[in-house]
């Protein structure tokens, strides 16, 4: 057997010099490969930054609504198509800035609506069906802005922030919080209401409202400790924190408190109508109440009357600009210190022209 044998001495200092060239190669191509990433890396930390700088930050708060802004905003918020169409909408005819960080302030919300109301109505743009899309997405939208800046706790209440007491008779009284301390909050009450029978009691649940600076209308329950009179010569209240507090925005549609007359029907319902037949009929005799509070989804009447629940009723709201009997079902009721009845109604029957005027009441639009 014959063996083929090199010519080399394949001594290690003739591999070396033999490689060499090999392993320079190698290494200009790594070093070139981590220069590359080095400015790769350089490149996306500036952008990074860039991303983050109060210039770009500003620059993107100020640049316009794009409609693929709504639609990112509808899709991280679960909005149906018609809402992100009505938005669109609001964005488009207002030339407003970007939607994504309007969507943070309800102030900011609520005065994007209110220009394009104004600028919808001024062209003749709604129907009953657009306007009532337009109230629903707007409500739909300060729903979104009460999870940026939810209050969970009265510690979270300002200074200075106006609540309003809530009597059993649905009466509102005006207090001013004046200290928020860890276990407590101090607030000034009226001279009148503090001599009067109607102040809270002490160590009851009592029912309070309050808006934010943002303009979130929260109702909130909680108990009263105790009543000072301050050197001052004014009068205050002591209250204990609680996290019993309901954004309104919570609920389906936006509730306005006031007091006005109305009256109501007793209905009678037929399951099952004939073609002749209406399914809601209303009886000739009216009561007269007092409305405490309204929604385009129900309302409240208080009424001397021993009314049970699950009853159908017919609701009229004379002064408001509406024709149409409405029909509700009476989900609760409850008896008030002074004897009243307090009607909790939710709305089964109304049509959209009156849920819109009902809309521009509780918003205070003009119609």
């Amino acid at each position: 057997m014959l063996f083929l044998l090199g010519s080399g001495s394949g001594s290690p200092i003739e591999a070396r010099q033999t490689h060499a060239p090999d392993i320079v190669i190698i290494l200009i191509l790594l070093a070139a490969f981590a220069a590359v990433l080095g400015v790769i890396f350089i490149i996306f930390m500036r952008i990074k930054n860039y991303y983050k700088s109060e210039e770009y930050i500003e620059k993107e708060r100020n640049r316009k609504t794009k409609y693929k802004d709504v639609q990112k905003l509808g899709k991280e918020n679960n909005l149906s198509q018609i809402e992100i169409d009505t938005l669109w909408d609001v964005c488009r005819i207002t030339d407003s800035n970007n939607i994504l960080y309007s969507i943070k302030s309800n102030n900011e919300v609520n005065e994007l609506f209110r220009n394009a109301y104004e600028i919808m109505k001024q062209q003749n743009l709604f129907n009953d069906e657009k306007l009532n899309n337009f109230f629903t997405t707007l409500f739909k939208l300060e729903m979104i802005v009460a999870q940026y800046k939810k209050v969970l706790s009265t510690r979270q209440i300002a200074e200075q922030t106006l609540i309003f007491y809530i009597s059993n008779e649905g009466e509102q009284y005006p207090f001013t919080v004046t200290q928020n301390q860890k276990d407590f909050f101090t607030a000034e009450i009226p001279e009148f209401i503090y001599k009067s029978p109607r102040r809270p009691e002490l160590l009851t649940r009592s029912r309070f409202t309050f808006r934010t600076s943002d303009g979130l209308s929260y109702n909130l329950v909680t108990r009263i400790i105790r009543y000072n009179e301050g050197n001052d010569g004014k009068f205050y209240m002591v209250l204990s924190h609680s996290e019993q507090l309901e954004c309104q925005a919570q609920r389906h549609y936006k509730r306005d408190f006031f007091e006005k007359e109305c009256h109501f029907k007793s209905v009678k319902h037929i399951d099952k109508p004939q073609k002749s037949e209406s399914e809601y009929t209303f009886s000739e005799k009216s009561y007269q109440g007092k409305l405490t509070n309204i929604s385009a989804g129900g309302c409240c009447i208080q009424t001397d009357l021993p009314i049970k629940e699950k009853q159908y009723i017919g609701v009229i709201l004379p002064d408001t600009g509406i024709d149409e009997t409405i029909v509700g079902m009476i989900r609760r009721t409850r008896r008030l210190p002074t004897g009243k009845l307090a009607l909790h109604i939710q709305f089964v029957q109304i049509s959209l022209a009156t849920k819109n005027r009902i809309h521009t009441l509780v918003y205070k639009y003009e119609l």
